[in-house]
């Protein structure tokens, strides 16, 4: 059983290999599958947009519809709550309801009456601190009485009541003193609507079979659905998708919704992909209305359309499937009989019939035009063969047998056979005169062969000796060069000393100022001491008159004022002898400071001269670097000069026993052309 299974699957495949060669290896095939592609994909693509555009019409339409619908809900809700508050709002503008005369039971008759009239399930009066003047129950902790008490109206969240025990939506208003507006605020109103009030407005609000709506508040938490346990269990999507990765769709249009935004969107819930459509509710705690149904019940129609399309299409293909092979097989056999059988003749098949059509069209034209190049190229191709057979021996006097075969561009070929054989009979001739020439010219250039080689022996000879002589020549430039660059080197080398020596000179020079400055400086000082000493004098002067008024007690100041006067003299003259050395310092100094200076320009002109003279030295040993590059250029010339001497010596030998050979080999080609049968005519 596994044999015939893996035969089966064997042929099927090898079928299906066979298929695929046809269809990419025969015109059949490639019109077939061009086609079929074309019309198959234009007729998928057609499907295919027909079905995208349907379905985003769809899409388009339901969003703006649940779009819409979400806004005309949350208006509604908007305005219910809006009327409620301007009806919490009148009443506590009532002056009767804020006078503290009037009897609790003529207010509650009054609160009653508006609420009968406005089909609310109560309403209730609170004192400042929040308990109800009717039952006694305590508001004060809740958000609507306090919001309220400060002057606002308030409507709250779903809440349970203490007393009742079901959910209800307080709607509350400052009931102001003596009903004046801004004054004092003695109370609060507050008003409770039906407990299903939000709950009927989305259980009305249906855009489809299993669609559905609600309301959260600022914080995600449903106030209002058509399922009352969500609503009395605080249902919180957002809060729940955190440990419920499912939700996490729905809670990220939810974060909008309490955003207050306006949107649309998908998410799935209970395994059913779910459209939603919110929009927030005005004048309200920030609340917000969602819109949903389940996708499947929109979609029906499109789906019903979209099978019908694919249906259509499906049957257009199957049409073009068997109009295109139809038409392929028209035209693919009688191109695959022409092309097979001009595939024989290209293998050199002339005697296979034409295959035959019934068909009046082109195909017709094309098998008429096969048997023609058939029958005509058999024609061509055996005279060709006759032609070319006869000149093979030798025989170029042949003519054509079939001339009325080559027409229009066949003619070409009888012509350049033609031309082949004139082309060849006339160069054989020409070769036979030729070779004539050949044997007569040969002989003479055997003869100047051996008269060229004896002359180039002795040019051989004369090139030698002149080759010694440059060689010598060139020994002598080179050591030429060899000491121009030494003595280039010694005289840069004093150059470069010459530098270092009028350095030193500088130095000396300055060394020679800071003496000078320095004497110049002591000269200074010394005339500070001559002044001192002046001073001094002056004073041991002054001391001798002051001694002398004394009298006997001044006369050892007189003794101390004398040696200080001594001592001043010789100072003096010790300074004067200073002075003088230091003076002939001063005029050596600048005397040698000049010899430094006419040292230091003569040294200048020896380094310039030093200079020039390198440079000359360095052009002197270029040049002799460049004789040197000429003369070894020179001695390479003559050597090639030699060897192509040399050469042509060898040559010309050898060209003279070619001539001798090529002779002979004429002779021979001669007799070789007596053979053939040549044609006189001309193309």
């Amino acid at each position: 059983m596994k044999k015939k299974d893996s035969k089966a699957a064997a042929k099927k495949h090898g079928g299906i290999q066979e298929l695929k060669r046809l269809y990419h290896e025969t015109i059949k095939g490639k019109i077939t599958v061009s086609v079929l592609v074309l019309v198959i994909i234009s007729l998928s693509l057609l499907g295919i947009i027909s079905c995208v555009l349907n379905s985003h019409s769809t899409n388009s339409t339901l969003e703006r519809n649940m779009k819409a619908t979400a806004k005309v809900s949350a208006e509604r809700v908007e305005w219910e709550i809006t009327s409620y508050k301007n009806l919490a709002e009148d009443l506590g503008l009532m002056a009767r309801l804020a006078n503290e005369e009037v009897d609790i039971e003529e207010k509650k008759t009054l609160v009653d009456e508006r609420v009968k009239l406005n089909e609310m399930a109560y309403g209730d009066i609170l004192d400042s601190k929040g308990i109800s003047i009717f039952t006694g129950e305590n508001w004060g902790d809740t958000a609507f009485f306090q919001e309220a008490f400060k002057g606002s109206v308030y409507v709250s969240e779903p809440i349970t009541s203490g007393t009742q025990g079901y959910l209800q939506i307080a709607i509350a208003a400052p009931l102001w003193k003596d009903g004046l507006y801004g004054t004092e605020v003695v109370g609060v109103v507050y008003l409770a609507p039906e407990e299903n009030f939000l709950n009927d407005i989305m259980v009305a609000t249906n855009v489809s079979e299993h669609g559905s709506a609600y309301m959260i508040d600022n914080t995600g938490n449903v106030i209002a659905h058509k399922d009352i346990e969500l609503v009395k269990n605080r249902d919180n999507s957002i809060e729940a998708a955190k440990t419920n990765s499912a939700l996490k769709p729905l809670a990220k249009l939810e974060q909008k919704m309490v955003k207050g935004e306006s949107g649309f969107g998908t998410y799935r819930y209970g395994g059913v992909k779910k459209i939603m459509a919110y929009a927030p509710v005005k004048n309200s705690n920030d609340w917000s209305i969602a819109i949903t149904a389940p996708l499947s019940d929109f979609i029906g129609e499109t789906i019903i359309g979209i099978v019908i399309t694919i249906l259509i299409v499906a049957a257009a293909i199957a049409v073009a499937v068997v109009m295109v092979k139809k038409l392929a097989e028209n035209i693919g056999t009688p191109i695959r009989l022409c092309a097979e059988r001009l595939k024989t003749l290209a293998q050199g098949d002339l005697h296979t019939e034409i295959p035959s059509v019934s068909s009046k069209d082109e195909t017709l034209i094309l098998v008429n035009a096969t048997e023609d190049i058939v029958s005509g190229m058999g024609l061509i191709i055996r005279d060709v063969d006759y032609i070319l057979n006869e000149m093979s021996n030798n025989n170029f006097n042949v003519h054509s047998q079939s001339l009325e075969s080559y027409v229009g561009d066949f003619e070409g070929i009888l012509k350049a056979v033609r031309r082949i054989k004139y082309s060849l009979s006339s160069t054989l001739i020409h070769i036979r005169e030729a070779a004539d020439q050949v044997g007569l010219g040969a002989s003479q250039l055997a003869e100047s062969g051996q008269a060229l080689a004896e002359g180039a022996t002795d040019q051989a000879a004369s090139v030698e000796e002149l080759l010694a002589t440059v060689n010598s020549i060139a020994d002598q430039v080179e050591r030429n060069t060899e000491n121009a660059m030494s003595t280039s080197q010694r005289a840069t080398q004093i150059g470069k000393e010459a530098d270092t020596s009028s350095a030193y000179i500088r130095e000396m020079m300055q060394a020679m100022q800071r003496i000078s400055d320095a004497s110049m400086q002591i000269s200074n000082i010394i005339q500070t001491i001559e002044e001192i000493a002046d001073q001094t004098n002056l004073l041991s002067l002054n001391a001798s008159i002051e001694a002398a008024r004394a009298g006997e007690a001044g006369r050892g100041f007189a003794v101390v004022a004398g040696e200080i006067g001594h001592l001043a003299n010789q100072c003096t003259e010790s300074v004067e002898d200073t002075r003088k050395l230091i003076e002939a310092a001063l005029n050596e100094v600048e005397s040698g400071n000049q010899i430094a200076g006419e040292t230091a320009k003569a040294l200048q002109k020896v380094i310039a001269g030093m200079e020039e003279i390198v440079k000359s030295v360095e052009q002197v040993a270029e040049n002799s670097n460049e004789q040197n590059n000429s003369m070894q250029q020179i001695n390479e010339t003559i050597e090639m000069i030699s060897e192509v001497v040399q050469t042509n010596s060898a040559a010309a030998e050898q060209g003279s026993a070619t001539s001798e050979e090529l002779s002979a080999q004429a002779t021979e080609l001669n007799d070789l052309i007596e053979s053939f049968q040549l044609s006189e005519e001309t193309v």
